[in-house]
């Protein structure tokens, strides 16, 4: 490591540490990337000197040219091509969210008719329709690619009644979003958002009071649910048109890095991208679910959790990249400003990662306020406005009884994006 004062901080540098402990700051990665101005800005907020790691990004005395990135990420499981993930994303948001989501939330209606079709067939013997599948798939690939904080503030209509289909659907969108992160192609997009899509379809065979049991699995119980993986497999296997990459997901998605995982206890480049990319997807989407036998986690409790199991159970360099794909305060999350009033997350900030857009819902009082406001916080200058339009922190949605689904479409809202 080699320490250096800030003002000699630059954009491809890698941060090992900072001047004081990570958890006094906003950044929840115990090693950051500087891919932007953006970055640079933040960090010089907290920070008076850093240690980098020259050998994973910029040294001091590189040229001002952009990097492409220092490192390769490679798996050969599933016969993935390399995939280099420490490089800025490849797609640019081409709509505004407001504009997005509206077409997102159709797109978002038909997929959840489709998913529930797909699950009654296959509970009734029936083949699935895999071309309806495949197209439902291909029309949340073009939301997401022209923005897809649209689709990811959908992921919020969770419902614990109809769990198991509505989580497939969030984590087909989820890892798609991911995958968009990544800069894969639209036809890996659309091979992984397939594969996340099906990835649970085998739980049809698990009993019913073994599924939604509200109380602790016994070990006998266990073990059937631990055969999910394998009954997708077999389902999916005597199904038309799907990859061998596309089967892999469901069968693999529960395996982990150090070979605690099932069914079969793989390991590290034992699994597939697309597995280690949809295990991650899967647990996140399923601690911040309301279920019947546990409450959901906000969104920065569920990247902490993730974060801790980076070394043991899940992929360290994917983990950081999902959480740098969904952001430091995620769509969808509720957030208390320096100033009182609440907010939720309607679209990130990919340059300014602390300063992400919302829709108002509460005012310094927290009182209720309508019409609703949209206000991006990059656009309000600290030299006018002090802090008061920071983020202090990330709130439970039932703390101030706001029901987030009242605001999935924030038509109503008066837009003041520009302070």
């Amino acid at each position: 490591m080699k320490k250096i004062e800030i003002w000699d901080l630059k954009v491809g540098m890698y941060i090992r540490e900072l001047d004081r402990p990570w958890l006094e700051t906003p950044f929840l990665l115990q090693g950051l990337w500087i891919n932007s101005p953006g970055d640079l800005e933040e960090v010089k907020r907290y920070c008076k000197y850093v240690y980098i790691d020259p050998d994973k990004g910029r040294d001091v005395d590189d040229s001002d040219l952009a990097l492409d990135g220092s490192d390769t990420y490679v798996t050969q499981t599933g016969g993935q091509k390399p995939i280099k993930v420490e490089k800025p994303p490849a797609y640019k948001v081409h709509v505004r969210f407001e504009k997005e989501i509206d077409v997102a939330k159709n797109i978002h209606k038909q997929a959840a008719h489709v998913v529930r079709n797909m699950y009654d067939d296959v509970r009734m013997g029936k083949s699935i329709n895999t071309e309806g599948a495949k197209a439902t798939v291909s029309s949340i690939v073009d939301s997401i690619i022209r923005n897809p904080d649209a689709q990811v503030w959908l992921t919020q209509l969770k419902d614990k009644d109809e769990y198991t289909a509505i989580h497939s659907l969030n984590v087909c969108i989820l890892s798609l979003a991911f995958g968009r992160h990544l800069g894969f192609s639209r036809e890996m997009l659309n091979e992984l958002g397939l594969g996340a899509l099906l990835h649970d379809l085998g739980k049809i065979r698990v009993p019913g009071q073994v599924l939604n049991k509200p109380g602790k699995l016994t070990d006998d119980e266990f073990k059937l649910m631990k055969l999910h993986p394998v009954y997708g497999k077999q389902i999916l296997s005597i199904t038309n048109g799907l990859s061998p990459n596309i089967i892999d997901i469901a069968y693999s998605h529960h395996e982990r890095m150090n070979g605690t995982g099932y069914p079969h206890g793989l390991n590290s480049d034992q699994i597939s991208l697309y597995g280690r990319m949809v295990a991650i997807v899967d647990i996140y989407d399923a601690i911040t679910s309301q279920r019947v036998y546990h409450h959901g986690v906000h969104s920065m409790d569920a990247m902490k959790q993730l974060y801790e199991l980076r070394r043991t159970d899940l992929d360290n360099k994917m983990v950081e990249q999902f959480i740098q794909c969904l952001g430091i305060y995620p769509v969808g999350s509720v957030v208390e400003l320096a100033c009182g009033a609440i907010g939720i997350v309607i679209s990130i900030n990919r340059e300014r990662r602390l300063k992400p857009k919302i829709l108002l819902v509460m005012n310094e009082k927290k009182e209720f306020i309508t019409p609703t406001r949209i206000i991006d916080l990059a656009k309000f200058d600290s030299s006018k406005f002090g802090t008061q339009f920071d983020v202090k922190n990330v709130v439970q949605a039932s703390v101030y009884r706001i029901n987030i689904l009242d605001y999935i479409t924030p038509r109503s809202a008066i837009d003041q994006s520009v302070a």
